[in-house]
């Protein structure tokens, strides 16, 4: 009886996956892009710029660059002070060939990469930020604006930052 009942939860449980799978993946295939997070802006000279504005964490900002199979010049923004970045070292070594660092208070930033990429640029505002990216970008580069922090200064939320971002981007290419 015990055997019964343990294939019978079995092939319920099976089942059961079999339905979510489905429905997962059903739910990814209608997924569509969400403005702020992994946008696709503009493509110049064969260099995709994607706008990650809602990437307010160093959990957001790993996905992001997880999920990127090219090199990335990876713009960061934002008062650093409170973020750990070292949980993003091995795909910062990985995949990302240049940063440029937005904002005041940049000195974590710095000193976790600075070992890591060939190159990091201190810019002092956005505009200046799209444009460095545009200058160093090469053909098959993903310019990827994923901040790791919240706004400040500058901009008074994620949503702002990532217009503006786009509005760059777009003047530029």
């Amino acid at each position: 009886m015990k055997t019964y009942k343990n294939n019978l939860a079995s092939s319920m449980t099976d089942h059961l996956l079999k339905i979510r799978k489905k429905n997962l993946r059903n739910s990814f295939c209608r997924f569509t892009e969400m403005e702020h997070r992994m946008e696709s802006v503009a493509e110049y000279n064969k260099m995709l710029f994607i706008n990650d504005s809602k990437a307010q964490s160093v959990n957001a900002t790993y996905f992001a660059l997880q999920s990127i199979d090219k090199p990335i010049i990876w713009i960061a923004d934002g008062d650093d002070s409170e973020n750990d970045f070292s949980d993003l070292l091995p795909l910062v070594r990985l995949k990302v060939d240049a940063i440029i660092m937005l904002g005041k208070n940049n000195t974590k930033l710095y000193e976790t990469f600075k070992d890591s990429v060939e190159s990091i640029y201190q810019v002092t505002n956005l505009w200046e930020a799209v444009w460095v990216a545009k200058e160093i970008g090469y053909k098959g580069t993903t310019v990827l604006f994923s901040p790791a922090s919240k706004p400040n200064g500058e901009f008074t939320d994620y949503q702002e930052r990532g217009l503006m971002f786009k509005k760059y981007v777009k003047e530029l290419v």
